[in-house]
């Protein structure tokens, strides 16, 4: 995991949006798999981070909702 992370560190910001993207639809699927286990480990934890990084939470929900119409 250790050297995964380091790799990622290590790419530029277009392609660490890249990886991204790639990545995003297994992730999906996993939490597909098991949306109680997803909400309970992954949303406090994604919660925490972007309030952690000083990211508005308010902010954050009407721009996605706005995006998504």
């Amino acid at each position: 995991m250790e050297n995964l992370l380091k790799q990622f560190k290590a790419l530029s910001k277009e392609d660490k949006l890249a990886f991204m993207k790639e990545a995003m639809p297994h992730m999906a699927e996993i939490f597909a798999n098991d949306p109680p286990k997803m909400m309970a480990e992954m949303m406090p934890f994604c919660m925490n981070m972007m309030k952690s990084k000083g990211i508005d939470m308010d902010r954050m929900r009407s721009m996605m909702k706005a995006m998504m119409g």
